[in-house]
This record gives structure tokens, C-alpha cells and sequence, in this order.
């Protein structure tokens, strides 16, 4: 009899150390995935940052330590997981923040390179500028000091080709007209082809710093973002620089090649195969606009992407 008590009593006192040992492995897990919401919502500190599912981990926590026995294994799992994703719900937003900051210095730095680059041509505008009215002054002075010349000698002006300080003097308007464009412009240098013949894309005249085939930082982005598309394409691509009809036509077949190759040589380092491009220049052939208006003229400076 006194043995029986005895086993009896172990058996009880066994019983109450299991429990005892389970409310305890219970209390630390509860206390654990108390501590890791804390963290998650000092981290989130005073943002928004997954505020529905940090509230849901709360009151699955809170469910758990309110459960029955024989459920506050389940409900604390489930706690963990609402607790997860509430963990990974801050995470995503912190990141989504930062990336967006990111995007906002992006842009403070592209603006303001391309004011820069807008100041610079500005700058180099006023110095030929200068350089044409001192020029002229010269030549006015040289004119006053010589004889008058003979009209039966003079040459005919409907054939005479450009002088030099004509053709510099056309290179001047049209490097105004392009500084002009640049400041004024607003939205992308970069659209989409339309009307008759091959598609593509066109690139303003105003993507180049003015008088000059170097693209400006915004439209070397864009341009970066299209090549990535025609890299997928497995298509072929005629690039094809254009201007109006300032100065003379060697010096435009010459900025209209440039700045078709310059295109062609960041769609080859962004990884389209060279086999698949072509760069060429046309000069002041092939107007989309009447060169009459500095809005002509403004259209008909370009670089057409053309699919083959």
C-alpha cells in the first residue's frame, strides 16, 4: 500500500514538473516574440511603415497569451508568423522610402547637370557672339579704308558660295535657336515615331548640347532605358541624324553624323550587338517641317531610330 502512495505521488510530481517546464518554454517564446515586436515597431518608429500588420501581430500576440492550454502552441505560432510579416512589411517600406530618395537625388542631379549644361551653352553662344560683332567691326573698318569696288566685277550673289563669316554666322543662329529649345523644352527628348514609313523613335535635337554631338544627362538616361527594350527586340536599327538648313550643308552632314554615331556608341555599351546598328547622317535632307520658322527648323534637328 505504502509503495502504491509512493508511485502515486512521484507520478503527480512528474506531471507538475512538465507543466511547470512547459508554462516556462511557453512564457520565453511569449516573451521572445514580444521583444521582436518591439523592435519592428521601434524601427518603424513614428512612419506609417506596415501599420495594419503590425496592429494584426499585436493582437495575435496578445490572442496567445490569453489561449487555452491546449492552444497557445498554435496560437503562438501563428503570433510568429503575424509577427513576420509585419517584420518584413517595415523592411519593404524602409526600402521603398529609400529608394525613392534615391530617385529624388537622381533627378536633383540630372536637373542640375542639365542646367549646367544649358549655362555652359549660354556661355559659349555669348562668345561667338562677340566674336562675329568684333569681326564685323573689322571687316566694316577694312571695307571704309579700300576703294569702292568695281560692280561689273563683282561676283554674283545667286551663285557665290558661303563666306566664311556667313557660315559662321548661321552656325551662331542655329546654336541660339538650339540654347532657345533646350531652356524652354519640357517633357522627354525622346518619342515614339509616328506617320508613314519604318518605326521608331525620335530624338530632339535639343537631347545634344547646342553646336555640339555630346547628349545632355537626361537624355542619355532615356536613351540608356530604350536600349534595354531594343536589346530584347533581336531587331535591326538605322540610326539617322537630321538638321535644318542653316550654314552650310558639309558642316550639317557632318553634326548630323556625329550625333547619329554618338547615339549608335551608347546603344553599344549598353550590350546591342554592332552588327545590328547603323549610323549615318543626311544633313538638312528630308525636312518633317518647313524650314522657315525657328519651329521648323527646332523639328527638323532630330535622330530617327529606325527598325530595319
Amino acid at each position: 500500500m505504502v509503495s502504491l502512495l509512493r508511485n502515486a505521488v512521484a507520478v503527480c510530481a512528474l506531471a507538475m514538473a512538465s507543466a511547470v517546464a512547459a508554462q516556462s518554454t511557453f512564457e520565453q517564446d511569449y516573451d521572445a516574440l514580444a521583444q521582436q515586436l518591439a523592435r519592428i515597431n521601434a524601427d518603424a518608429g513614428d512612419n506609417p511603415f506596415a501599420r495594419l500588420e503590425r496592429l494584426q501581430a499585436q493582437q495575435a500576440l496578445e490572442a496567445a497569451g490569453m489561449a487555452r492550454k491546449r492552444e497557445r502552441d498554435d496560437a503562438l505560432a501563428l503570433a510568429a508568423i503575424q509577427i513576420s510579416i509585419a517584420d518584413y512589411g517595415v523592411r519593404s517600406a524602409y526600402l521603398s522610402q529609400q529608394s525613392q530618395q534615391l530617385d529624388r537625388e537622381r533627378d536633383a542631379i540630372l536637373l542640375e547637370a542639365s542646367r549646367r549644361d544649358a549655362e555652359l551653352a549660354r556661355q559659349e553662344a555669348e562668345r561667338l557672339r562677340l566674336q562675329v560683332l568684333a569681326r564685323e567691326e573689322e571687316e566694316a573698318l577694312a571695307a571704309a579704308a579700300e576703294p569702292p569696288a568695281d560692280p561689273a566685277n563683282m561676283p554674283d550673289p545667286a551663285t557665290q558660295n558661303l563666306t566664311e563669316t556667313q557660315r559662321k554666322d548661321a552656325a551662331l543662329a542655329r546654336l541660339e535657336e538650339e540654347l532657345s529649345e533646350q531652356i524652354t523644352r519640357k517633357g522627354s527628348v525622346l518619342t515614339k515615331r509616328t506617320g508613314t514609313g519604318s518605326a521608331g523613335y525620335v530624338l530632339s535635337g535639343a537631347a545634344f548640347q547646342p553646336g555640339k554631338a555630346t547628349l545632355n544627362a537626361d537624355a542619355r538616361v532615356e536613351l540608356q532605358q530604350l536600349a534595354k527594350r531594343l536589346k530584347t527586340s533581336g531587331k535591326s536599327w538605322d540610326i539617322v541624324g537630321f538638321t535644318d538648313n542653316l550654314g552650310d550643308e558639309d558642316s550639317n552632314l557632318q553634326i548630323s553624323r556625329k550625333r547619329a554615331e554618338v547615339v549608335l556608341s551608347l546603344f553599344r555599351a549598353a550590350g546591342m550587338p554592332s552588327v545590328r546598328l547603323n549610323a549615318l547622317g543626311m544633313g538638312s535632307t528630308q525636312p518633317l517641317a518647313s524650314n522657315a520658322s525657328k519651329a521648323g527648323r527646332a523639328q527638323n534637328r532630330r535622330v530617327e531610330i529606325l527598325q530595319k
